[in-house]
């Protein structure tokens, strides 16, 4: 946010912004104090602020500099950058000491190249400092292409991360790609991203293994709780499992529910895809419960000691309680929203016909849940 009466000096600094690269509309102008306090409630990482503002539009420019700074403490913007650039060199010393503990650089405007330098090392740290509304993960390069072909965006590869970044519905997100399958990567590298972007929503999407019966070839699953296969004990008699669940929160799964009952949804999810492979009929989406572990599973008499475990398992997958599992231990606590679609029933007729169909369908559907459930 740009706070900021005299238009020239406005100018001036955009104009350094955007040669950085920073877009114009991710700058917020804000030219007295009724257009700061009306705007504190957006996603803002660095305040430009000058000392004197006026208090209402076509009013009189004070001295409100002291009571930004605290307006910004007292609001959820404590982890947000402070840079005041002043055409007032003579008023720091009154303000130097209160602007400083509170981690905020002063600047002379005077001085152009001091300021840009302040400014530019303003900007390095932001982008080390991004935060997404959202966060999708897949495990696969499969998985997560129909996002690249749905989504403009931009690809990034930042520490050892990489990255897809996005806009669904006005709210950023990166879409990430697992370095490998498996729990302990899915595990890490949430874990990672969670700590590094916090953002209020997680998920993945791709494919996954169906147990006959219970799921149909090219059925979209969205998961209402997810456990671990692997966990528990082994002992001369064998392996005892204890399975740890985690489970989707009580109104993220109310508003999924909705939106997969919806009639038609699958033609809708359908629409756009130019693969020739799908099922033979239309296959109407559910909520499922998945089991996830490191292996994969071709072998019918392992798969009918997993089924054991719960009696309603639809299907099977090598990372979703590991999404689940990273939320629910972050201290952020991000809503948790996954979806797969069946592409094999975890047996040796094991073929990758339908793969790109499950990516896609199951790209859509969590596009859609972020555009209709998450983002209102």
């Amino acid at each position: 946010m740009l706070i900021e009466d005299n238009s020239s000096k406005s100018k001036a600094i955009i104009k350094h912004l955007t040669s950085k690269g920073v877009s114009d509309s991710n700058i917020i102008k804000a030219k007295n104090m009724t257009d700061f306090s009306a705007n504190l409630n957006q996603d803002i990482g660095l305040f430009i602020i000058d000392l004197q503002l006026p208090s209402v539009d076509h009013g009189i420019a004070c001295q409100n500099g002291k009571a930004i700074i605290e307006t910004i403490k007292k609001s959820d913007k404590n982890d947000s950058l402070l840079l005041a650039i002043s055409s007032y060199p003579n008023e720091f010393s009154g303000v130097r000491e209160y602007f400083e503990s509170n981690g905020c650089i002063l600047a002379d405007y005077s001085k152009t190249e001091i300021w840009k330098s302040a400014l530019d090392h303003l900007l390095i740290q932001l982008n080390k400092n991004i935060n997404f509304d959202f966060l999708i993960f897949c495990a696969l390069n499969e998985e997560r292409n129909p996002y690249v072909t749905l989504l403009n965006g931009k690809a990034v590869n930042s520490g050892g991360v990489d990255r897809y970044d996005v806009e669904i519905s006005g709210k950023k997100g990166s879409i990430i790609l697992l370095p490998k399958m498996g729990l302990v990567n899915a595990a890490v590298i949430v874990g990672l991203s969670i700590e590094r972007f916090k953002p209020k929503i997680i998920g993945m999407s791709g494919i996954c293994g169906g147990f006959e019966n219970r799921a149909k070839l090219g059925q979209l699953f969205v998961s209402s709780m997810a456990y671990e296969y692997q966990s528990g004990k082994w002992s001369t008699i064998g392996f005892s499992q204890e399975p740890y669940q985690v489970n989707t929160d009580h109104d993220t799964l109310t508003k999924l529910s909705g939106l997969v009952n919806i009639s038609g949804l699958i033609q809708e999810l359908e629409r756009g895809y130019t693969g020739t492979k799908r099922p033979s009929e239309f296959i109407q989406p559910e909520i499922g419960i998945f089991t996830s572990g490191s292996a994969v599973i071709a072998d019918e008499k392992y798969l009918k000691e997993i089924e054991s475990i719960h009696r309603k398992v639809n299907g099977l997958d090598m990372e979703i309680f590991a999404i689940h599992r990273a939320a629910e231990l972050s201290i952020y606590k991000p809503i948790c929203i996954c979806a797969k679609v069946v592409v094999d029933l975890c047996n040796n007729k094991k073929d990758d016909s339908l793969h790109n169909y499950g990516s896609f369908i199951s790209a859509q559907f969590v596009i859609k849940a972020l555009s209709e459930i998450v983002t209102t």
